[in-house]
């Protein structure tokens, strides 16, 4: 199906008045009507700015300015970089061909000019140029919309004000980091007061990444708050969100998640696990790996889960993370692997004691490609002794 050009604007520049009508009258047959003209290079230069071609069907050899000294000066502005310029000329060398192309033309016409030969290569540079311009149109719009859709999933993430009032509450340091390796992502986390003692923890990472993960994290925000966390135990609370999932995902999608309760009254912690990457607690001088086993959320409606608790008295510190930080790796770097998380976390507390995740961080990016091929997140949380 042709595409229409009706809206198409042409600019013919030429000093010979014959051959500026003869231009006319033959591109009009494409179904072209906003026609205008110019003498030379320089009253050429000047059109171009008031009547903004969307092409110019421009003579080589002119006074005052030539035509290719015209181009030249077009090609030097960003906004005519890509404005489609056909030369005509009456030397049909393969020098001239050279001269035109490389003044920036981006077709030539031999003259005498052939009425079905130049009804084409206009035709072709104009349907060109309008599926060009669409599809920047496009991209553009696209970029918007995903710059839009970036930001409402960062506002699904604690607000820093909010993180800090948490943290004074409940005399916890608390620090995360959230990336996506594209525009958006399938990693969510968030803090949750539950009464005076009790704070609840939550990470997820939806399989893949980029909007299909995006779409099921906003679904994730959605749910959540339709099952309620302050009287049931963790292994509950993620059954009940498994089967809310199972019933929105599409197949073959799902999650990882870890979602634990820390009483602040009895310094315990108490977690259940979806296949998450092991957490790391540090409790004195022991830094190890908690066991996160546990079927992936949004597989099986008959999953399971189970409660672990553990001591997390005044000092300790508890490390969240998604597998971007143990799966990535860069040019002779292999990924850091799920056992290499606490070694690495005892590097970067020697560094940083109160805020291990600047050089934790410092060392991952030392070590892996960028950008990222997966969404990472990292959460720290400690009690403050």
């Amino acid at each position: 199906m042709a595409i229409s050009l009706a809206a198409s604007r042409v600019l013919i520049v030429d000093d010979n008045e014959f051959n500026r009508k003869s231009l006319a009258l033959i591109i009009r047959r494409a179904g072209l009507t906003q026609i205008e003209f110019a003498e030379n290079g320089v009253e050429g230069l000047r059109k171009v700015a008031s009547f903004r071609p969307d092409l110019i069907l421009l003579d080589v050899n002119m006074p005052v300015m030539d035509g290719l000294e015209m181009c030249r000066q077009l090609r030097r502005s960003a906004t005519h970089e890509e404005l489609p310029v056909l030369f005509q000329t009456a030397l049909d060398s393969d020098e001239e061909q050279v001269r035109c192309f490389e003044a920036g033309g981006s077709d030539l016409i031999s003259k005498p000019i052939k009425p079905g030969e130049c009804v084409a290569r206009v035709r072709h540079q104009l349907e060109k140029r309008k599926l060009f311009n669409d599809l920047a149109n496009f991209r553009e719009r696209v970029e918007r919309e995903l710059k839009h859709a970036q930001a409402m999933q960062l506002s699904l993430l604690p607000e820093p004000k909010r993180l800090q009032a948490i943290a004074e509450r409940y005399e916890l340091v608390l620090d995360a980091h959230f990336e996506t390796s594209s525009e958006l992502g399938g990693d969510f986390w968030n803090v949750y007061p539950l009464d005076d003692n009790r704070v609840a923890f939550l990470i997820a990472d939806f399989a893949g990444h980029g909007i299909t993960a995006a779409i099921n994290a906003f679904r994730l925000h959605t749910l959540i708050d339709r099952f309620p966390m302050q009287h049931v135990p963790p292994s509950e609370w993620l059954a009940g969100l498994n089967g809310a999932l199972k019933d929105v995902l599409p197949t073959g999608q799902f999650a990882t998640a870890f979602f634990g309760i820390l009483d602040l009254h009895t310094d315990t912690l108490t977690y259940a696990s979806a296949g998450a990457p092991n957490p790391v607690l540090g409790v004195g001088g022991d830094i190890r790996l908690l066991d996160s086993a546990g079927l992936v959320l949004g597989a099986s409606r008959r999953a399971k889960y189970v409660d672990r608790s553990l001591r997390l008295p005044r000092g300790g510190f508890l490390f969240l993370y998604s597998d971007a930080l143990i799966e990535c790796s860069g040019e002779g770097n292999g990924p850091i692997g799920q056992d290499g998380v606490p070694d690495v976390l005892r590097g970067a507390l020697a560094v940083n004691r109160t805020q291990p995740l600047i050089p934790l961080l410092d060392h991952f990016y030392a070590r892996t490609k960028q950008p990222l091929r997966d969404d990472l997140t990292t959460v720290w949380i400690a009690r403050r002794p």
